[in-house]
């Protein structure tokens, strides 16, 4: 019983001991703390721990006035932001003295052992044009000679020149810097006086370099590929004739074909269309110049008109776009891709027949102007005032004409290598100020020029200067038995050379 008192007794002089303990150091802690920080504490990242009020502001004072942000990038490069050099200013006074209010005001015994990191308003200011300055000059944002800016490459389809066909391209990290972001970063940085930024630490710092996006999906990818190919291979031939052939292949079409940055595949029909222009321009003859020898003779250079041979651009341009955005078989893309034979390009190719708006007589690929009958054509010497009718190489009729009164331009007669395009035995000739009836009418030109009879008094008065006071609307007007005669003779496509 007495040793049961004298444990008791015991164990209540141990706690109040422990009591008694717990209120000097209370107390003390208080005491001692009274006027300082409490151990493990920072103000905006500067080390306080255990200071007096004073010596917190004069270790802010120092830390002010040798202020420099210290910014790292990938490689370990670096570069420095110093107070100096964008006029630093910090009015903290006011906000660090409440915070050391508060700071007491949530003391307790236990606090010593916690840490205390406080966030304070220091009322930063600075010149922002001096910081944007050193921003856009420094390493990290216009690089040097060993650190060069790569922008980050996005995974997307191209072409591939060892393949000979589209290929997905895994996205490649560069060290581009989102400006936006890195520029947020650094003024919030200063403004709490931070004294480093590590770019390295992505989990703090998201969002400042600017990364491959891997958004894209797989599915989505590969789609890309598919409609990329399927516009890609194709050979595109058409038939010339003489043993030319012209082909668009897909080393054409490659640069016709366009990503946007929402993974989107396009055709770019005005990129293919300047092709079909400098296709259709080739074998054109239509008023190039030719070599006529004329009915006295003399050879002659004369242009313009319209004959001759004329690709039709708008309907070759839909024939090829057709063709090149059309599904294809996936197995005969998936079979080139894995051999390029001849066979499996073959199976690509697709052989069109050339559309023409103007046709001429035959072709000659090594003199483009030879490309008319020559055995079977009209001649009208304007300066003569005679037209001359060939058919199988011999002159089978010549005659006088009135042609066009110059020089309005809407009456001449004009110049250069035409075809016949149509013949009528009667048609009404119709003009803004005239209705004229007329026979055996042998269309020239589709502006209303034609050879035509034309009843009129001054037949018998001709000479070769009449069309200059009594000229025609540019049509030649003939006398009825040679009207007859011209029209009976000549042929729908048959040339016609004009000339002086």
């Amino acid at each position: 019983m007495k040793r049961k008192r004298r444990r008791v007794r015991k164990r209540i002089k141990v706690i109040g001991a422990i009591l008694l303990g717990y209120v000097l150091l209370y107390f003390g802690t208080s005491i001692y703390y009274q006027n300082k920080w409490y151990p493990n504490t920072t103000i905006n990242s500067i080390d306080v721990s255990n200071m007096t009020y004073e010596e917190s502001k004069e270790i802010f004072e120092k830390a002010i006035k040798n202020y420099s942000l210290e910014i790292i990038g990938k490689e370990g490069v670096s570069f420095k932001i110093k107070g100096t050099d964008i006029d630093l200013s910090v009015t903290y006074d006011e906000n660090l003295e409440k915070d050391f209010t508060d700071h007491k005001d949530s003391r307790g015994i236990f606090g010593i052992f916690s840490n205390h990191d406080h966030d304070i308003d220091l009322k930063v200011s600075y010149d922002k044009s001096k910081l944007e300055q050193i921003i856009n000059e420094s390493v990290l944002v216009a690089g040097n000679e060993t650190y060069q800016i790569k922008a980050s490459v996005k995974p997307h389809v191209e072409y591939d020149e060892e393949t000979k066909s589209g290929k997905i391209i895994e996205g490649i990290d560069g060290n581009e810097l989102n400006l936006e972001n890195f520029n947020s970063l650094i003024k919030k940085s200063i403004n709490k006086i931070s004294p480093k930024i590590d770019l390295n630490d992505e989990k703090s710092y998201p969002d400042i370099y600017i990364t491959a996006s891997n958004s894209i999906d797989e599915k989505d990818l590969k789609k890309q590929l598919e409609t990329y190919n399927n516009y890609l291979l194709n050979w595109i031939t058409w038939d010339m004739g003489e043993g030319v052939k012209e082909t668009i292949t897909p080393d054409d079409i490659k640069d016709w074909i366009t990503i946007n940055d929402d993974g989107k595949v396009n055709f770019d029909k005005d990129a293919m269309s300047e092709w079909i222009e400098a296709f259709c321009l080739k074998y054109k003859t239509v008023g190039k110049k030719r070599n006529f020898t004329t009915h006295s003779g003399q050879v002659i250079e004369l242009s313009g008109g319209d004959y001759g041979w004329r690709l039709d651009y708008d309907k070759i341009v839909d024939q090829a776009y057709e063709e090149i955005t059309k599904e294809t078989d996936s197995k005969l893309i998936d079979a080139y891709i894995k051999n390029n034979s001849k066979e499996n390009k073959k199976a690509l190719t697709t052989e069109l027949e050339p559309i023409y708006s103007n046709k001429g007589y035959k072709k000659d690929y090594e003199n483009f102007e030879n490309d008319w009958d020559t055995q079977n054509y009209s001649e009208i010497d304007l300066t003569e005032q005679k037209v001359y009718v060939y058919r199988d190489g011999q002159l089978v009729h010549s005659c006088i004409c009135v042609t066009g009164k110059p020089p309005t331009e809407d009456r001449i007669t004009r110049t250069g290598i035409w075809y016949i395009k149509e013949k009528m035995p009667e048609k009404l000739l119709v003009g803004e100020d005239y209705q004229t009836p007329s026979k055996f009418w042998v269309r020239i030109m589709w502006t209303g020029t034609g050879y035509h009879y034309l009843e009129r008094s001054d037949w018998a008065n001709w000479s070769p200067t009449l069309y200059l006071t009594k000229g025609s609307h540019g049509c030649i007007n003939l006398q009825y038995e040679d009207a007859q005669k011209v029209y009976e003779l000549v042929r729908s496509g048959d040339p016609v050379f004009i000339h002086y």
